[in-house]
């Protein structure tokens, strides 16, 4: 009895082809489905029926030597081949992965890379790169550059800004139909009109008549893919099964028969080099699933295609529509029922203005716009986010085949309560908790392995000591960094700290090693101080450039600081410490000497960095050596100006200068003696931050008032946007207050006769400081 074979080309992950394979399955009942994914993750596909696992979700396939070798396959509800997985299992139908497996492509993809296309009738694999396959979608790290500049998406256009169809043949076809995008051909023709066995054939036509016509090369990676999913079609039908189903990507399609290139396709296949490969689930997300995050698969809007896969055609607008306004409502947003029935109706108008049959989303999104936001789109952001691309994160079942580290992590995340969700989420942390701590603990040690899963925020105020601000967002790739890590530790804290300890072995910088010591201290990798510890001793001896002990010295700050909230031992760190600030105090003065602006202002980050870290650790010695340092780089003739006015500010905040010593070193710099340049950068350093020292201090005020006040119109002119620096981070009200002294002056004109004013010449200023102040 002969077999019956039946080609289904489907676009993958397309809610129309989902729709329409279950229809073409149900009137077909295949005794065996052959599906365009790789052989060698056949038996994890068994798992996709599992009642735990809930899509989005992918298949990971990976060589464990090399973890960089990695393949995310996508799937979600909508995709046609999750839907064929679960008809077979629901008929008792067979399930086989007739592509060419990940083991053999990991082994040749090098050699594959330097071998020129050959030439074929069947073009290249647009829809497993470009139309979203979840079966080939190569996702690794080292990867990410060469999908985005590699194979070109569907949406990628030639030198006039169209589709260039030696890229994408689809557009083609599109532009023969007055279409400029050929995903809105598909769209509109083939994904509108689901549940309709009968597009196979006309699809399967349509690119038989495509390869005809356009007779394109094609990449040999390509050619293996096609003749190894012919050998197993051939394996397939030699044992016998009355009904065969193929289910690929539609271009695939017209050259997947068994009497095509016997000899060229096992010629083809000899001698390919094979690796080792394992394979998972990972949850998967909507965003990563659609062309904003950049990933190839392009798929429009998955949570739009979610729902034309669900619901109702009849009911898929006014769902919509529903929902968009309820998302609104929640961000106080008015938004009504009768808006949502006008933006059905809207959206209805598009659709026939433009001749199509159905809205699509295109048509939903601009009636939102012109009913919901009023014209602007700012408002539907939200709706985009959650109604066009989606927030959705798949699960998986526990129990699943994974690496000590993936079990451990998991572990403790259902231990602590720290559930992966793709949108972002605040997390804070109050360290005096011992669960929260743990949960600090641990987001830290991910962080030292390169998963960063959370990102920390900064945290102002006297709870900064004790509490903690996270942004967390789990991301699929961070599974696939997770298995990557593996080779650190089969735990967090174990990974965490060997990874610690290599890198502070490699890092050459004492700014680096105590950076990293911060960090293994606010993750409490215990294994890891001591070798970090006599990592930074053995650098810091034999530094003498003091701007990397500037740099060294608030991070370990910081630790001696967090040390007794988090409960560790910092005995270690503060013998760092004591060797450390002397021998920056000395060098100091020196490093401030001789250097012009833009050094300068380098150095002077450092420098207040440094100052607000020896006042954290609160030791007398340190802060007097610290202030002696400041003081000799103050006086010090040869100190850029912008340093000695700075030092000058901080010994006047911290209270080791008083009012008469500082306006005797404010009268110095702006004597007529000084340059200019000098003169405006002392300005500037000593202003640095705030003017409340000018407003609460008049002598101050008055000295440089008056420098200003002798300045020729040229000069002034010059120094004018110099002196603007200094004035940027006041706030608006000390401006204000500012000017009210100036005019208050302007306005007293005995008083000015009393100390010798000149009040002519004292208006002539006030334009310049109502310029200087950005009054």
């Amino acid at each position: 009895m002969p077999t019956d074979l039946r080609l289904f080309g489907i676009r993958h992950h397309g809610p129309g082809s989902a729709a329409s394979l279950v229809a073409a399955l149900e009137a077909f009942r295949p005794d065996v489905v052959l599906l365009e994914c790789p052989a060698d993750a056949e038996a994890a596909l068994a798992m996709a029926t599992h009642p735990e696992l809930v899509p989005p979700v992918a298949l990971l396939v990976y060589n464990p030597k090399q973890q960089g070798q990695a393949s995310f396959l996508p799937f979600a509800e909508f995709s046609p081949e999750w839907q064929a997985v679960q008809w077979c299992f629901q008929n008792e139908a067979h399930v086989r992965c007739m592509d060419l497996p990940m083991a053999l492509r990991f082994g040749m993809r090098e050699a594959v890379a330097d071998l020129p296309p050959s030439a074929s009738t069947s073009p290249p694999d647009p829809l497993s790169k470009k139309e979203g396959e979840p079966a080939h979608e190569d996702d690794s790290p080292d990867k990410a550059e060469e999908r985005k500049t590699g194979s070109p998406s569907l949406l990628e256009r030639g030198s006039e800004g169209e589709v260039d169809a030696e890229v994408d043949p689809v557009a083609y076809i599109a532009r023969l139909a007055g279409y400029t995008d050929s995903e809105q051909w598909w769209e509109t023709h083939l994904e509108h009109a689901p549940g309709n066995a009968d597009t196979f054939a006309v699809v399967l036509d349509l690119m038989t008549a495509l390869r005809e016509e356009l007779h394109r090369p094609e990449t040999e990676e390509t050619l293996l893919r096609e003749a190894f999913m012919r050998e197993t079609l051939r394996a397939t039908l030699a044992q016998g099964y009355p009904r065969v189903a193929v289910v690929c990507g539609a271009w695939h399609a017209p050259v997947l028969r068994a009497e095509l290139f016997k000899k060229e396709d096992k010629a083809r296949l000899k001698g390919l080099k094979k690796v080792t490969t394992e394979t998972t689930w990972i949850p998967w997300t909507y965003e990563r699933l659609s062309f904003s995050s950049g990933y190839g698969a392009g798929v429009l809007s998955p949570a739009w295609y979610e729902l034309l896969f669900a619901q109702p055609r009849a009911e898929v607008l006014t769902h919509w529509m529903v929902q968009a306004t309820r998302l609104l409502r929640g961000q106080d947003v008015e938004a009504s029922s009768a808006h949502a029935i006008e933006g059905v109706r809207l959206a209805a108008a598009l659709a026939a203005v433009r001749g199509l049959t159905l809205p699509g989303i295109d048509e939903l999104q601009e009636a939102a716009v012109a009913i919901l936001g009023g014209g602007y789109t700012e408002p539907l952001a939200l709706v985009h986010k959650e109604l066009v691309i989606g927030v959705k994160l798949g699960e998986v079942p526990a129990g699943l085949p994974a690496t000590p580290l993936q079990q451990d992590l998991a572990q403790q995340q259902k231990t602590l309560r720290l559930k992966p969700e793709a949108i972002a989420k605040p997390l804070d942390l109050d360290l005096r908790q011992p669960a929260q701590l743990d949960r600090s603990h641990l987001l830290h040690r991910l962080r030292l392995l390169d998963i960063n899963w959370g990102e920390p925020e900064e945290v102002a105020g006297k709870s900064g000591t004790f509490h903690e601000m996270w942004t967390l967002e789990w991301e699929p790739e961070m599974a696939l960094a997770v298995i990557e890590a593996g080779r650190w530790g089969n735990t967090v804290l174990a990974a965490a700290a060997a990874r610690a300890t290599v890198r502070a072995a490699e890092a050459t910088s004492l700014e680096a090693v105590s950076k990293l010591l911060e960090d293994a201290l606010r993750a409490d990798l215990g294994p890891a101080i001591p070798a970090l510890v006599a990592r930074l001793e053995t650098i810091g001896a034999d530094t003498r450039d003091v701007t990397h002990l500037l740099a060294a010295l608030p991070p370990l700050a910081q630790v001696l600081r967090y040390g007794n909230v988090r409960r560790t031992d910092t005995q270690q760190v503060a013998q760092v410490v004591q060797q450390l600030v002397p021998r920056l105090c000395i060098g100091l003065p020196a490093a401030c000497a001789g250097i012009d602006y833009d050094a300068a202002k380098l150095l002077l980050g450092r420098i207040e960095a440094t100052h607000q870290a020896i006042r954290l650790l609160q030791n007398d010695t340190h802060e007097a050596d610290w202030y002696a340092a400041l003081a000799a780089a103050q006086r010090n003739a040869a100190t850029n100006g912008l340093l000695a006015g700075t030092a000058a500010r901080l010994l006047f905040d911290a209270q080791q200068a008083d009012a008469s010593a500082t306006a005797t070193a404010l009268g110095l710099a702006l004597a007529p003696a000084q340059p200019t340049s000098y003169a405006t950068a002392w300005t500037e350093g000593f202003l640095r931050g705030s003017g409340l020292l000018l407003i609460y201090h008049r002598e101050l005020f008055d000295l440089l008032d008056g420098w200003l006040g002798e300045l020729n119109e040229e000069t002034f002119r010059e120094i004018v946007p110099l002196l603007r620096r200094a004035f940027t981070d006041f706030s608006l009200p000390e401006r204000r207050k500012i000017l009210e002294i100036a005019n208050m002056d302007a306005a007293t004109p005995a008083a000015a006769m009393e100390i010798a004013f000149d009040w002519e010449r004292g208006t002539r200023v006030l334009p310049g400081l109502r310029e200087l102040l950005g009054s």
